[in-house]
């Protein structure tokens, strides 16, 4: 039986959503930070640091890779990239994966202090910024076949320009490189001059058509990966004028979602506006991840500029997204996807998951990803980790990962490394459960940071907030590593 849409947020409201168990429960059953760690530098490293996922030279990351992480052999397809929505792509090397790998490099240097991540990281970025941009037109391009740019400048999305900042955004985060931020001003200032052509739907999708792609399309992503790519992350971070420019441009795109992407009848986003039949429910991008996500954004941008009324919005409509998103499997049928560890755990029970539409009792990782950083920082938010977490995490850490090889794929420990898949997700969902453990375990979490500013920068734990108990630096003062602790969102 569905609850109605006020109905269910009056049952929120009272904690019915996420009702907690003992905080003694909750110590047992939620991932503690050793337990994150071990899952970023066990389970997900391995798959992104072979040689063969660094790419010729260093930093240039191949798109396409099989599950055990050797190259794609376009003469003898692997299984699992042999499929017909991935093969037609084979010839194309997209900018937007390097710099996803890019963003992976840099959450596994901040969560491990590795230095060889952070080298991978420098070298993706360096390698975007010396041979990804468009130095004609501005931008970067969207992808290179046979080496040479492929589409018109007025064929790019906006959704790759954005996706093209992920990885520099994360390393300008962790560095402070002003090689990068220039880069990230510059493109920023080129995607709001260009694709800024109409303020009543928000930015444009592409300029001309092309590439099966429209310019009457309003997308949801064209607004919404603007904010997640590195609006949300770096505008704190930067120098005047620039800081203030940002967060006005990401309070304007706030005010599209929320305006004219969201349905209040519904509680949901629209994956696009521009027909009736994109904006129905079993369209494209009309799913529980991309309505998740938008939620989150929304609710963390709030946060960021201090309004209220979109906080309790976005906080009211990921409570109604998650209970939605939530479905109960007898753990009978599902058990051999489990270690013998979990498999003696829970057996004889049922328990949640996570489904990317209703009734689909299945979803995506990057959709598993994204529900569960939004239901965790609701739990940091109220202290309490629910009775869904301790699965979901787990679930996450146990059946998604390829313990043979490493890494999360779209589908549980397959098809890894792709055109729209790689360490972006995995990696981020990482990263949120390592400071909401620490969040809600009441333990420091100490991350790690390469930035030589002699001037105090601005700290976070990443999208949140937490006291700062110590500052390590080297002789020469940078800043190597900062302990939070009091961590909130």
């Amino acid at each position: 039986m569905h609850l109605s849409a006020r109905s269910l947020l009056l049952a929120c409201s009272l904690s019915v959503c996420f009702a907690s168990p003992s905080f003694a429960e909750q110590e047992a059953r939620f991932p503690t930070t050793e337990d994150w760690l071990t899952h970023a530098s066990s389970g997900l490293a391995p798959y992104w640091m072979q040689t063969q996922a660094l790419g010729v030279p260093i930093g240039n990351f191949p798109t396409f890779r099989c599950d055990d992480g050797s190259l794609l052999d376009v003469n003898n397809v692997c299984p699992e990239l042999n499929h017909s929505w991935i093969t037609p792509h084979f010839d194309h090397e997209y900018t937007r994966m390097k710099s996803r790998q890019t963003y992976a490099y840099g959450v596994l240097f901040h969560l491990t202090g590795d230095p060889k991540a952070l080298e991978l990281a420098k070298q993706g970025a360096y390698y975007l910024i010396e041979h990804l941009r468009d130095t004609e037109h501005g931008g970067f391009v969207s992808f290179t076949k046979q080496g040479n740019p492929g589409l018109k400048w007025t064929q790019r999305t906006s959704q790759d320009q954005a996706y093209a900042l992920v990885g520099l955004a994360m390393y300008y985060y962790l560095t402070r490189d002003p090689v990068v931020e220039n880069a990230l001003i510059e493109q920023q200032r080129f995607i709001f001059e260009h694709y800024k052509i109409d303020d009543e739907v928000g930015l444009a999708w592409v300029l001309e058509d092309g590439d099966e792609q429209s310019a009457k399309q309003h997308e949801l992503v064209a607004q919404l990966d603007q904010i997640n790519g590195y609006l949300l992350l770096v505008a704190p971070l930067l120098p005047e004028p620039h800081k203030t420019q940002w967060l006005a441009d990401l309070n304007w795109l706030t005010k599209v979602l929320v305006e004219h992407y969201h349905s209040e009848s519904e509680q949901r986003f629209y994956g696009a506006i521009h027909h009736k039949a994109v904006m129905q429910p079993n369209a494209k991008h009309n799913d529980f991840g991309h309505t998740i996500k938008a939620y989150w954004m929304t609710y963390l941008t709030a946060k960021l500029l201090n309004n209220q009324d979109w906080q309790s919005f976005a906080e009211q409509g990921m409570k109604i997204t998650l209970e939605r998103a939530k479905y109960e499997v007898p753990f009978a049928q599902v058990s051999p996807f489990f270690s013998s560890t979990l498999q003696t755990q829970w057996q004889g029970g049922t328990i949640p998951g996570w489904q990317s539409r209703p009734n689909k009792n299945r979803s995506s990782s990057w959709e598993w990803a994204e529900l569960d950083q939004a239901a965790m920082t609701l739990a940091m938010k109220t202290g309490q980790i629910g009775d869904i977490l301790p699965y979901t995490t787990r679930t996450f850490m146990d059946v998604w990962v390829d313990h043979q090889y490493g890494g999360v794929g779209l589908n549980p420990k397959t098809t890894k490394a792709f055109h729209w898949g790689n360490g972006y997700h995995q990696f981020e969902h990482a990263l949120v459960g390592t400071i909401a453990s620490g969040s809600l375990n009441k333990t420091p979490v100490t991350l790690y940071y390469a930035i030589k500013d002699a001037n105090q920068p601005t700290l976070t734990p990443y999208y949140f907030q937490g006291q700062i108990n110590d500052v390590n630096k080297t002789d020469a003062g940078v800043i190597k590593s900062v302990t939070y602790s009091h961590i909130t969102p």
